[in-house]
């Protein structure tokens, strides 16, 4: 994974809590411009302990494995419900 895609998820996480960078920026004490960049992967040097404390803060845990050790169950059971939402297959709850 990328940090553009970590940044994505954070993103994406973020948008769907209906929080606003200023409020993550203000409870985490950290600056919106951080949080912004953090969020597009332009954020060359965050720490681990701040990125952990963001993506906890969206409702979000990062996972470290083995390279190539493929999708987990949870991964594999949302992506087919995506696939099955963009096909109409399976309705939104």
């Amino acid at each position: 994974m990328t940090l553009t895609e970590i940044g994505q998820a954070l993103r994406d996480a973020r948008k769907l809590r209906r929080l606003t960078l200023q409020k993550v920026a203000d409870d985490l004490g950290m600056s919106i411009a951080t949080i912004s960049r953090l969020e597009r992967g332009d954020l060359d040097d965050i720490g681990v302990r701040r990125l952990l404390r963001v993506a906890e803060y969206v409702g979000l845990q990062l996972l470290v494995r083995p390279v190539g050790f493929g999708m987990s169950l949870d991964e594999a059971m949302k992506e087919s419900d995506r696939d099955f939402l963009a096909e109409g297959k399976i309705e939104r709850t």
